[in-house]
């Protein structure tokens, strides 16, 4: 299954919460290496509160985050019919690999599709980079991410808070139903966003 973590950084890295703070100082550095890479309107809002208690979590199951890309990428192109469930992996479905190879750049969900973090501020560029424990990852921004997820569910679902609240509940198996899965991924994913818009902070997916 997949988590989406809203919080700082040092507090996801930390194998218990009490090695938060001993995690920070290196979460810390490697925020000033990235800022000292990037252009300078981005770099002025790569800037959070690592001391932060916020913790976030939100399970998108076991398929939920593969769905909701698919279903995004879908609802672009209504020259397909959207799939009934989602391959594993993505790249088994042609419509995602040609997407993917021409890094999702003509999709309004760019960031959705292509990113795995999602660093406060809000810039439209995506930064391929080292994470914290040395593993690269497309970065995005939290409010970009935020965005697009409005605009998927206004274009598409329409569903208001209560609605977002139930599917969280719902199945998302591996071969199962990819329209429930994309609904709990992007529920699940919708609420680590606005906690981090709230709280600003980053939010991070696990496996």
């Amino acid at each position: 299954m997949v988590i989406a973590f809203a919080g700082p950084l040092s507090r996801f890295y930390a194998a218990r919460p009490e090695q938060a703070v001993v995690v920070r100082p290196g979460v810390e550095a490697w925020r000033e290496d990235l800022r000292a890479s990037v252009a300078d309107k981005v770099r002025q809002q790569l800037s959070w509160d690592e001391s932060a208690e916020v913790v976030f979590r939100a399970d998108l199951g076991e398929c939920g985050w593969a769905a909701v890309r698919l279903f995004a990428l879908y609802a672009e192109r209504a020259e397909f019919d959207l799939p009934d469930t989602a391959p594993s992996p993505l790249e088994l479905d042609p419509v995602w690999r040609s997407a993917a190879d021409s890094k999702f750049d003509k999709s309004l969900y760019g960031q959705l599709l292509a990113c795995s973090v999602w660093l406060p501020g809000d810039y439209p560029v995506t930064l391929r980079a080292p994470l914290p424990n040395g593993d690269t990852a497309e970065i995005g921004s939290v409010a970009a991410l935020a965005d697009q997820l409005k605009w998927l569910n206004q274009r598409t679902f329409q569903a208001d808070l209560d609605q977002l609240a139930s599917w969280r509940d719902l199945p998302a198996p591996l071969g199962g139903s990819l329209l429930d899965a994309a609904r709990r991924g992007y529920a699940a994913l919708a609420a680590a966003a606005t906690t981090a818009l709230r709280f600003d902070v980053p939010v991070v997916l696990s496996a």
